[in-house]
């Protein structure tokens, strides 16, 4: 756990979303519009809440001071008054925070102070990591030893009025209680790795455990028990809850994805959960954060708990009902502490160190962010409306564009929507659009934003066509066609076809015969805006120069058609696609793409050549020729028997011009007919016959 505990504390977790607009046609109007808990959470919110119903107040107010000198401020405990005594580091610092200054009591260069409590006397005890070793403070800033625990880590501490000063340590887990006098006894020590954190509630005194992630009932005296075993690797935080129950909190960090290529420690991935004990016993879910490990968790007003994640400083309020609200996002990279400290709340962060005392008003102004608009392709903006409501105050809405994701120097400045509830942007046309809201408190609590949404015009990209591919019929397999039924065929790409002939037609007639004029084209096609595509096929000869329109208003990428009424004779097809369903005429785009040639061929080849000879065999020798397909096979069929391919004499069936030759055995001196029959690439047939008697 040694090498663990620590960089929890130091990790963050980037949150990183797109709010995504609704699409629509390029002729009318989109709309973006955030009105939801999980909208809002996708901007940065300073000086405003984000409530889980899905609107944004004010926030309470956060004064914060930088504690000097330190990374990170571990953990605050109340004093006496305003007094605040912060744990910091790194190396291992004790300050006092008193009317808002820092006062150096106590510094270690040889170890870092993870665990801090006060005394009922107002002595503060400090414990050491590494080391294991517990320090008491006095007021004035003298020290001395107060528990060696005989560990190498001391990262819990806890005062409970009825067992003294509660210690939790690592690498062995191991909780102490030690009376004023120094004097430790150990309470338990179990199979775990560390006790990362403790709470007195009650009488009672809870444990977090690092390594199974559990949670524990160590009071002195009493047995030990397992109050819940979380599913995360270690309890980061308990405090207590309404009705004598406990809230706790688990995260687990995935650590391979910590460090960057340089070695330096990078950003932390991981998740976290809330979770409160119930009457009988045991506890319940209330809250996962799946992106974010929860890295403190403390008491919050009115009931509530207070839990911070290991990124982009976030403090959110959960209640007992497992409610949630976005307190604050605070600058700072990592939350390491917060709850009810004395009469008020009081928030610490890492990276930089930094304490925030939290008021019980609403500040009096905050600003939000939101996600920043990516409508793919350059837009007009039209106007921005939003719901707002509450007692006094403003919401004012301002807007700025740019051509580059990121906001900076590039976009253009704010500007302000003017109106109440809605306005015009004037924003200059792009790609990017990003708001934001204003909020000021007036006399009132301050108002509460409810929605906002934006319209936009896109410009109307045209389609774009891909590829047109036209295919022989033999490319493909044709199934069905008896019965009367259509014809369906899967193309090379995968779209499926039909083609549908009259019964009278298929009446007798081979499938290979029927179809062998069927050709299939297709085509893709995608429209940027992600408008309504239709399309025309266009044909044309290599000898014409006009087009003719073969199809028009279509809807799919694939048609087929018959070409056994074309004349033979090299072609191309054209499609056209347009938006025109989803534009005006005046503002509808087109592309087209031409096909590579391909050839129609309903012309049988010739035989030219063709000598049929009986010796003790038959003997068949001959020659085809076809003027536009290649010849793909010669059969021979003895006494209109079963046809048997010749062999080609150059050993394949791939041109024009083609000899072959067979040798039938058996035929005898009787009468006997030969027919042979030649078919090309287009599946034309040509058949001779000759009788040898």
């Amino acid at each position: 756990m040694s090498e663990r505990r620590v960089p929890w504390m130091i990790l963050v977790v980037a949150l990183a979303a797109t709010l995504v607009p609704r699409p629509g046609a390029a002729a009318s109007a989109s709309f973006w519009r955030t009105d939801t808990f999980a909208a809002f959470l996708e901007g940065d919110a300073e000086g405003v809440s984000i409530r889980q119903d899905g609107s944004l107040v004010l926030s309470p107010e956060f004064q914060g001071k930088s504690v000097p000198g330190a990374r990170y401020a571990w953990g605050a405990a109340p004093g006496s008054g305003d007094r605040r005594y912060v744990a910091a580091g790194t190396p291992g610092q004790l300050h006092r925070l008193e009317d808002g200054e820092f006062t150096l009591l106590f510094e270690d260069e040889l170890a870092d102070f993870p665990a801090v409590a006060v005394g009922p006397e107002g002595d503060v005890f400090v414990g050491t990591a590494p080391g294991g070793l517990v320090y008491r403070v006095t007021g004035v800033g003298s020290h001395e030893l107060f528990f060696d625990t005989g560990e190498e880590y001391v990262w819990a501490m806890a005062y409970s009025p009825e067992h003294g000063l509660v210690v939790g340590t690592g690498d062995t887990a191991k909780v102490f209680v030690v009376d004023q006098n120094g004097v430790g006894e150990t309470v338990c020590e179990l199979e775990e790795s560390s006790v990362v954190s403790l709470a007195a509630i009650g009488g009672r005194v809870y444990a977090g455990t690092a390594g199974e992630g559990l949670v524990l009932d160590v009071t002195p005296g009493d047995d030990l028990r397992v109050v819940y075993d979380t599913r995360f690797d270690e309890v980061t935080g308990i405090a207590p809850g309404p009705d004598g129950l406990v809230f706790f909190a688990g995260a687990t960090i995935v650590f391979e994805s910590t460090f960057e290529e340089n070695g330096e420690l990078g950003t932390g991935l991981g998740e976290g959960a809330v979770y409160l004990t119930t009457p009988s016993g045991g506890a319940r879910e209330l809250w996962s954060s799946p992106e974010a490990p929860i890295t403190a968790l403390g008491a919050g007003p009115d009931g509530t708990a207070w839990a911070g994640t290991g990124s982009n400083g976030l403090v959110f309020s959960v209640d007992h009902a497992g409610e949630v609200d976005l307190v604050a996002d605070l600058p700072e990279e990592e939350i390491l502490s917060a709850g009810l400290d004395g009469g008020g709340v009081a928030v610490t962060t890492g990276a930089p160190a930094t304490v925030y005392v939290v008021g019980t008003e609403p500040a009096d102004r905050g600003t939000y962010e939101s996600d920043v608009l990516d409508t793919e392709a350059s837009a007009e903006w039209g106007e921005a409306r939003w719901a707002a409501e509450g007692a006094g105050g403003s919401v004012e809405i301002w807007t700025r564009s740019g051509a580059t994701e990121d906001p900076g120097d590039l976009w253009s400045a704010w500007a302000k929507v003017d109106g109440d509830t809605e306005g015009s942007i004037v924003s200059p046309p792009a790609r990017f659009l990003q708001w934001k809201a204003e909020l000021s408190r007036g006399r009132g609590t301050g108002p509460m934003l409810r929605s906002v949404e934006v319209s936009f015009l896109r410009e109307n990209l045209p389609p774009v066509i891909r590829y047109v591919a036209v295919y022989e019929p033999g490319d493909a397999p044709f199934e069905g066609g008896g019965g009367g039924g259509p014809l369906s065929q899967t193309l090379p790409s995968g779209v499926e076809v039909t083609y549908s002939l009259e019964p009278a037609r298929q009446s007798g007639i081979e499938l290979p015969a029927l179809v062998r004029g069927v050709r299939a084209v297709e085509w893709h096609a995608a429209d940027p805006n992600g408008d309504e595509v239709e399309f025309s096929l266009w044909i044309r000869s290599e000898e014409e120069e006009r087009w003719k329109l073969m199809e028009d208003e279509l809807s799919r990428t694939a048609h087929t058609w018959d070409t056994a009424s074309m004349p033979d004779g090299s072609y191309r097809i054209r499609v056209v696609a347009t938006d025109r369903p989803g534009n005006t005429e005046a503002a509808a785009k087109s592309d087209e793409r031409t096909s590579a040639p391909f050839v129609v061929d309903n012309t049988a080849a010739e035989i030219v050549r063709l000598s049929v000879t009986r010796e003790e065999d038959v003997v068949v020798v001959g020659s085809v020729e076809d003027a536009l397909s290649p010849i793909t096979q010669v059969e021979v069929a003895v006494d209109y028997g079963e046809w048997k391919p010749a062999f080609a004499d150059d050993g394949i069936y791939d041109s024009r011009s083609e000899s072959f030759h067979l040798r039938i055995e058996g035929a005898g001196e009787r009468e006997t007919a030969v027919a042979i029959r030649a078919i090309d690439r287009s599946g034309n047939i040509a058949v001779s016959r000759t009788i040898l008697r």
